[in-house]
Protein backbone atom coordinates (compact mmCIF):
# COMPACT_ATOMS: atom_id res chain seq x y z
CA UNK A 1 0.00 0.00 0.00
CA UNK A 2 1.46 3.34 -1.02
CA UNK A 3 1.02 6.72 0.60
CA UNK A 4 -1.61 7.82 -1.92
CA UNK A 5 -3.75 4.75 -1.25
CA UNK A 6 -3.35 5.18 2.50
CA UNK A 7 -4.42 8.82 2.34
CA UNK A 8 -7.41 8.04 0.14
CA UNK A 9 -8.55 5.35 2.59
CA UNK A 10 -8.10 7.72 5.54
CA UNK A 11 -10.18 10.39 3.82
CA UNK A 12 -13.25 8.15 3.63
CA UNK A 13 -13.16 7.44 7.36
CA UNK A 14 -15.21 9.54 9.77
CA UNK A 15 -13.23 12.13 11.72
CA UNK A 16 -13.32 10.15 14.96
CA UNK A 17 -11.81 7.11 13.19
CA UNK A 18 -9.17 9.31 11.54
CA UNK A 19 -8.27 10.57 15.01
CA UNK A 20 -7.86 6.95 16.19
CA UNK A 21 -5.49 6.27 13.30
CA UNK A 22 -3.45 9.38 14.06
CA UNK A 23 -3.32 8.44 17.76
CA UNK A 24 -2.08 4.97 16.84
CA UNK A 25 0.58 6.43 14.53
CA UNK A 26 1.72 8.73 17.35
CA UNK A 27 1.90 5.72 19.68
CA UNK A 28 4.08 3.84 17.18
CA UNK A 29 6.39 6.85 16.77
CA UNK A 30 6.81 7.20 20.55
CA UNK A 31 7.41 3.48 21.01
CA UNK A 32 10.00 3.49 18.24
CA UNK A 33 11.82 6.43 19.84
CA UNK A 34 11.84 4.68 23.21
CA UNK A 35 13.87 1.78 21.85
CA UNK A 36 17.59 1.99 22.47
CA UNK A 37 19.44 3.07 19.37
CA UNK A 38 22.35 0.75 19.96
CA UNK A 39 22.12 -2.49 21.82
CA UNK A 40 25.43 -3.94 22.89
CA UNK A 41 26.24 -7.51 21.98
CA UNK A 42 27.58 -10.01 24.48
CA UNK A 43 31.04 -9.49 22.97
CA UNK A 44 30.79 -5.82 23.94
CA UNK A 45 29.54 -6.46 27.47
CA UNK A 46 31.44 -6.08 30.71
CA UNK A 47 31.46 -9.89 31.04
CA UNK A 48 33.40 -10.12 27.78
CA UNK A 49 35.95 -7.68 29.18
CA UNK A 50 36.68 -10.00 32.12
CA UNK A 51 36.79 -13.06 29.89
CA UNK A 52 39.24 -11.36 27.54
CA UNK A 53 41.25 -9.76 30.38
CA UNK A 54 41.23 -12.22 33.27
CA UNK A 55 42.58 -11.24 36.67
CA UNK A 56 46.09 -12.62 37.02
CA UNK A 57 47.17 -13.83 40.47
CA UNK A 58 50.95 -14.27 40.73
CA UNK A 59 51.96 -17.83 41.64
CA UNK A 60 48.44 -19.23 41.17
CA UNK A 61 48.29 -22.69 39.58
CA UNK A 62 44.83 -24.07 38.83
CA UNK A 63 44.08 -27.65 39.83
CA UNK A 64 43.89 -30.28 37.14
CA UNK A 65 40.63 -32.14 36.66
CA UNK A 66 42.10 -35.20 38.37
CA UNK A 67 43.25 -33.16 41.37
CA UNK A 68 39.83 -31.54 41.69
CA UNK A 69 37.99 -34.88 41.45
CA UNK A 70 40.28 -36.60 43.96
CA UNK A 71 39.17 -34.33 46.77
Amino acid sequence: MGYAELISRLQVLPEDKQAEVFDFVEFLVQRNQALPEHTATLAQSSLAYWINNPVVVPGFKPMSRDEANAR
